[in-house]
């Protein structure tokens, strides 16, 4: 059974930590058991606009308690509930149990120190667009691939069909017809990609956007609490202790630094001599107008969708390249965040769009317009959304998350015989899945 800590033993406990990071002058981080060497994500778009989506992964093991704790399965998050066609690719998986918003993977054996278990497996991905998000007319796909808390992803790639996409971002680039993103990941860093399609590409339909509704909390019926039931003694000292302890943080440690660090910024900023400048940052928007040749005016050539030089002789297939501003190009509100947009009706010409933040200064007290360059900025899923997806994408226990992010998250809890992770991953939970063998290769 798992029980509560109580609240004075918890307080003692963030004392100790808050002294060992003031005094250290580092942060406290444990050592790392797992690190995935290669997360490989290539997504293809059906006529229906759901997702064909293959998972290739290398995980390294680094840790294994010794020789007899070694990896047996992995918790892997997933967008949403609404997947299906979960195949098993290698032989490496025994079989996995489909949770709604994790796949719990099982592996064909016990990994240990130093091993690296790579896996695959294939599935089909529904309401992961939504119609209309950013621009009329258009339909963007977003996606957030799982993370990790605890370890490193050494180098996260995401690879999607370029076929009829309008538009991108963050920047990547292209490789036998797909969009290639690719960046590594720190313990708990999320990386997220976009695509566009104008909304007659695919059969998009309002009722199969990523919405609210996907978020999937049964998880919490799974565990095997004893709730801690504490007594009306025990909840008066509580109480007592909290106070006391907050008390002593704030007066002895806390408030002494905080006046410290506005001293220091007193002095450093300038703000203790008269300054009357404060600074803030200001968005600062390129566009370069790129008109391709149809043909090679070398060798006469198609241009390959993509390519800046021809594949056959090498020339240059950019026939004008401009920096222009938001006056001369029409409809500027379109072009607002970073990507490769085609421009106009004319098949050959791109607008590319570069937004950076630069640094300016203001008056103190902010009186006089703020001038900012190309306007409004544009977010997924807008505002207030973006915020919460940052809130509520968390990584719990159950990797469960919000899927109007159309995100995934991954635990750290990778199965592992004899271990307290394994133990406190109630066995329970994974008994009375629904599960999808391995299809392994005829070996006869």
């Amino acid at each position: 059974m798992r029980k509560a800590v109580s609240k004075p033993i918890s307080l003692l406990l963030l004392s100790v930590l808050v002294l060992t990071l003031l005094f250290s002058g580092t942060p406290v981080r444990a050592s790392a058991t797992d690190e995935i060497q290669n997360f490989i994500i290539t997504v293809d778009v059906n006529e229906d606009a759901s997702l064909e989506m293959i998972y290739h992964i290398d995980w390294l093991v680094l840790y294994d308690g010794g020789g007899s704790e070694k990896l047996e399965w992995v918790n892997l998050g997933v967008p949403n509930s609404y997947h299906d066609n979960i195949t098993p690719l290698s032989d490496t998986i025994d079989y996995i149990d489909d949770d709604g918003s994790e796949l719990h993977i099982y592996l064909d054996r016990g990994y240990g120190k130093n091993e690296v278990v790579s896996f695959e497996f294939s599935m089909t991905q529904d309401h992961m667009y939504q119609i209309d998000k950013w621009v009329e007319g258009e339909t963007v796909y977003t996606l957030t691939p799982a993370w990790f808390d605890d370890f490193d992803v050494d180098n996260l790639v995401i690879r999607w069909n370029a076929e009829e996409a309008g538009a991108w971002q963050p920047d990547c680039f292209q490789e036998n017809g797909y969009l290639v993103f690719e960046t590594s990941l720190s313990p708990g860093e999320r990386y997220t990609m976009s695509v566009v399609y104008p909304n007659d590409t695919f059969g998009f339909s309002v009722d199969r956007q990523a919405g609210s509704d996907d978020y999937n909390d049964d998880w919490e019926e799974d565990w095997d609490y004893e709730p801690y039931q504490p007594s009306r003694s025990d909840q008066i000292a509580e109480t007592i202790g909290t106070i006391i302890g907050m008390i002593f943080i704030l007066g002895v440690f806390i408030v002494p630094i905080v006046l410290i660090m506005k001293f220091l910024r007193w002095i450093t900023t300038g703000e203790g001599f008269g300054s009357d400048q404060t600074k803030t940052t200001e968005k600062k928007i390129t566009r370069t107008k790129i008109e391709y040749y149809e043909n090679c005016p070398s060798c006469g050539a198609a241009r390959v969708e993509g390519k800046d030089n021809c594949e056959y002789c090498g020339r240059s297939m950019i026939k004008s390249k401009e920096v222009v501003e938001e006056s001369q190009i029409e409809k500027p509100e379109k072009y607002t965040k970073n990507g490769t947009y085609r421009y106009g009706n004319s098949p050959n010409t791109y607008i590319h769009v570069n937004v950076v933040n630069v640094p300016v200064s203001r008056p103190r007290g902010g009186s006089g317009p703020s001038h900012r360059s190309g306007g409004g900025s544009h977010r997924s899923g807008g505002g207030s959304h973006h915020s919460s997806c940052a809130s509520s994408c968390a990584c719990a226990s159950s990797c469960a998350c919000a899927s109007s992010c159309a995100c995934a998250c991954a635990c750290a809890s990778s199965g592992r015989a004899g271990c307290s992770v394994k133990d406190f991953f109630k066995e329970s939970i994974h008994e009375g899945r629904v599960k999808i063998e391995s299809k392994r290769n005829d070996k006869g």
